[in-house]
């Protein structure tokens, strides 16, 4: 009974293991900030190391199930060389695997895309490389307000379906890449509203 016992225990313990949220560089509330597709809503460096994963998290302002809404992330080279070889994989809130790629972006880099179906045509990166699949909507709907989280490796990279179960066996040289996030969704009317109402709450008690 007791060896039964310590086998669940020790069941539980690696399920627990398996489901542990990763630690993750938090990159807040992604909205539109431009209008112009080319100009990317948030960009930032990223350069993941052989056999390592680098996780970054952020929520949306508003979901892509509305008309139009879009919502796509694309990674492009730093130097002239057209390195690095990415793979990336998004997960929800409980570890779930929503979508991964490995070289829909320019030349050998990844790209991701959510909402809207309407092809748009991923702008070249700054050496050039133009040869990406377009955004359309390929990868389903992501619902606003809710934590999102961004696994980037290099090839080879295995994303698993469940508890945020990324792997990478890569032995390629570390080379950094741009990850970009494009999206049209600003926050809902209410929470324009509510962060009004704050406002207004705030300078009435500093009077």
């Amino acid at each position: 009974m007791r060896t039964r016992l310590a086998c669940v225990a020790l069941a539980a313990g690696l399920a627990s293991v398996a489901t542990a949220q990763p630690q993750c560089i938090d990159l807040g509330v992604v909205t539109d900030t431009s209008a112009v597709y080319d100009i990317p809503d948030l960009s930032f460096s990223s350069q993941p190391q052989a056999n390592g994963i680098l996780w970054y998290c952020f929520s949306l302002a508003g979901g892509t199930s509305a008309s139009g809404a879009f919502f796509d992330i694309d990674l492009h080279a730093t130097t002239a060389t057209g390195a690095p070889d990415t793979e990336i994989g998004l997960y929800d809130s409980l570890g779930n695997l929503i979508a991964n790629d490995d070289d829909d972006g320019h030349s050998l880099r990844s790209a991701l895309s959510f909402g809207n179906t309407t092809p748009r045509v991923q702008t070249p990166d700054p050496f050039g490389f133009t040869n990406g699949v377009a955004a359309n909507g390929r990868d389903g709907n992501l619902n606003g307000g809710e934590t999102y989280y961004l696994a980037v490796g290099l090839f080879n990279t295995t994303f698993g379906a469940t508890g945020w179960g990324v792997t990478s066996t890569a032995t390629g040289f570390p080379e950094a890449a741009q990850v970009n996030f494009r999206t049209d969704v600003v926050p809902a009317p209410a929470s324009l509203a509510l962060i009004g109402l704050g406002g207004l709450v705030g300078g009435r008690r500093r009077r």
